[in-house]
This record gives structure tokens, sequence and C-alpha cells, in this order.
């Protein structure tokens, strides 16, 4: 009886490390598994097929003119915008494999710097009664806050590649700083334009028109009468886009 029950201790001593043996091979084998997939899940969710940016974010070049009814228009000498949005894809497989349409919608920030005016516009230094305005000449300025939503039309050749046409209506707040004077309107504004871009990154150009009837702020804040004066918008804007 001894005998046998020192020969069964004897078999599980000899037993157990080839267990712990084997119970290690299935956990470094688990591991090695497990770091296997994780790449594989890291790489899967890294790649986007050139369907899969649908936001945008855009910095451009703006070249401004504003022009009024009646006189000399204003040329701008800087200008900048940042345009943000989505593609909302009408359908979900392209058409013929490389053509998407969609609707543009986000948000569009223009602002310009325009240059001094000459001819119609200039008062002479010695005339009186403008050497308070002089005082607070704040320079001419003019900024365009607003929405943007229309249709677009996207291009898939080949890779990431994509061509991109598109036309969007953006109703605005316009804001213009005429020296010492100050106006405000609301603009309809409407920008037309195309894109090539590849990846995450692209280059556009768009051109930008609207009319829009401007009231003197400071009068409508005292509560006096206000003329407005018709003003009309027009730009061509180069960018850089990024897709994400």
């Amino acid at each position: 009886m001894k005998k046998a029950i020192l020969m069964l201790i004897a078999a599980v001593i000899a037993v157990t490390p080839l267990m712990a043996g084997n119970e290690k091979e299935a956990t470094g084998a688990s591991l090695y598994a497990a770091s296997d997939d994780k790449p594989a899940a890291k790489e899967k969710k890294a790649k986007k097929g050139p369907w899969d940016r649908k936001k945008y974010f855009s910095l451009g070049y703006s070249n401004q003119t504003l022009s009024p009814e009646y006189g000399n228009g204003f040329e701008s000498k800087f200008g900048v915008s940042l345009v943000n949005g989505r593609n909302i894809f009408l359908h979900k497989k392209p058409i013929a494999k490389m053509l998407k349409f969609a609707i543009d919608l986000g948000s569009d920030i223009n602002y310009a710097q325009y240059k001094d005016l000459e001819g119609d516009y200039d008062l002479p230094e010695s005339e009186p009664g403008y050497e308070d305005e002089e005082d607070m000449d704040f320079g001419m300025h003019h900024i365009d806050i607003g929405l943007h939503v229309g249709p677009s039309i996207s291009i898939n050749p080949v890779d990431h590649l994509k061509l991109s046409v598109y036309f969007r209506f953006v109703p605005s707040y316009s804001m213009l700083i005429l020296n010492s004077e100050l106006y405000q309107s609301f603009t309809p504004l409407f920008t037309y334009g195309g894109e090539i871009s590849y990846k995450v990154i692209g280059i556009g150009i768009e051109g930008r028109s609207g009319n829009a009837k401007y009231t003197d702020m400071l009068a409508q804040i005292e509560g006096a009468e206000s003329m407005k004066i018709k003003y009309h918008t027009s730009a061509l804007r180069f960018y850089i886009s990024f897709r994400f």
C-alpha cells in the first residue's frame, strides 16, 4: 500500500513540470496571437478609402472687390478665408465606380482689408469738419460670417485622387468698417469652384459674389434714420484644404 502511494506521489511530481510547460507554451501562443491581432486591427482602423474622408477644412487667400452702387470700388490688399464642412453623399455606391453626388454643409468666414480709396472718395486734408474723423481712422475692413449649403460632384478616377466641383449658397452676416464708420448687413453670397485632392491634402479655386444693402450701425443705435447703401461683393479665392 505504501509503495502504491509513493509511486502515485512520484508520478504527480513528474507530470507537474510537463503540465506547467504546456501551460506556458499555450499562454505564450495566445499572447503571440493577441499581439498579432493588435497591429492588424490598428492597420484596419487607420486605413481609409477615397470616399471615407467626408469632413473638410480649408484655409484660403482672397482677392476681393467691394463695389458701391455709385462711385469707386474698394480693392483688397489682403484677404483670408476659413471654411469648414462635411460632404453628405446622396448614394452609397459610386456611379460607374468613380462618381458621387453630395450635399455640402458647413461654415464660411471671410475677411478682407481694403486699400485706401482714391478719386471720388478722397477728402482734402484741409477741409474743415473732418479732423475728428481722421483721428478715428480705423482703416477699411470687411468680414462675412455665414453658413454654406449646396450640391457637389466628386470623381475618383484612380487610387485616392479626387476631383470635385461645387456650388454653395452662403447666407452671411456682414460688417464693414470704413475709416470711422461702421456698417452691417445680411448678405446672400454664392461660392462656386473646384478642388483636386489626394488623401488628406488638396488645393482649390473658387469664385464668390453677392449683393447687400448696408446700414449705419451707430445711427441705428442712436435711433436715427440711416440711408442704406448697396454694395456688390466679388472675390476670387485660392485655398489649401485638409480632409479627414
